[in-house]
């Protein structure tokens, strides 16, 4: 497996081009409930503590770039230019969107999460690094398949393209109602990611299963498909969850870099 666990964070290692990495809640300054690696400025949490709390989790936090994650499937090229964008700040991230792309150096892209899956993207020598923010919505938008759409129209090889699926809400814990469960089933047209609820209307969605099978439908191999299949809600310990917390918590954070630039 490509997923370990490293000091209080998760790390994917797709390739010595890349470094990809997910936060715990662990190793921070927040106070409760935010305790104590809170990464948003989105939530109630003192501005200081999240600042601080950035600066331990990307060691270049001034080449980060965010995004302003509206649970659409909008994507966007970054750069240089970019750098610094959304870092201390959420005002300044980059609107209306919920995926990142770069062949730039001098960039970190990062994303916040508690339940939704954190999408990696990278090919195989890391000459371009993504990440992207899908929760049922973005799932069922397809914004896996635009992003791997993206990188085909500009020429990467999809067969040297590798995911990584980091740690979000598991199939034991993400209870959904019909509505959700028709709209996973108008993209897939079977049901191999539900499985019954508490009643005839709600049903347990598999999320990761279901961005593997979009993903391998762009053309992704299963091979180059790395899932963690590490569940948010059930780990109080280890991540803060929207759902287990009854959206009185914090957010950790995906990052992705080439590694040139040493983080």
């Amino acid at each position: 497996m490509q997923w370990r666990r490293q000091d209080n964070n998760w790390q994917w290692n797709v390739s010595p081009g890349v470094t990809a990495w997910f936060t715990t809640r662990l190793g921070g300054v927040s106070a409760p409930p935010y305790d104590t690696r809170n990464l948003s400025f989105m939530v109630r949490d003192a501005t200081g503590s999240v600042r601080e709390n950035r600066r331990r989790s990307v060691p270049e936090v001034h080449r980060l770039v965010m995004a302003e994650q509206v649970h659409q499937e909008q994507l966007a090229w970054v750069g240089a230019a970019n750098a610094g964008q959304g870092a201390f700040q959420a005002s300044t991230s980059v609107p209306g969107v919920d995926g990142l792309l770069t062949t730039d150096n001098d960039v970190v892209l990062g994303m916040g999460f508690a339940d939704c899956v954190p999408i990696f993207l990278s090919d195989v020598v890391g000459s371009m690094v993504g990440i992207l923010h899908a929760g049922w919505r973005g799932t069922t938008l397809g914004i896996q398949i635009k992003a791997i759409e993206a990188l085909a129209l500009k020429g990467w090889d999809l067969g040297r393209l590798r995911v990584g699926i980091g740690p979000s809400i598991g199939p034991c814990c993400y209870e959904v109602d019909d509505v959700v469960a028709r709209k996973v089933r108008d993209v897939l047209c079977h049901e191999e990611t539900l499985a019954p609820g508490r009643d005839a209307n709600h049903f347990y969605l598999d999320l990761w299963t279901t961005n593997r099978l979009l993903l391998e439908r762009a053309g992704i191999e299963r091979d180059n498909i790395d899932i963690l299949g590490r569940c948010t809600a059930c780990h109080p310990e280890e991540f803060f969850s929207h759902r287990r917390d009854k959206g009185r918590t914090g957010r950790m954070g995906g990052f992705i870099c080439r590694t040139s630039n040493e983080i």
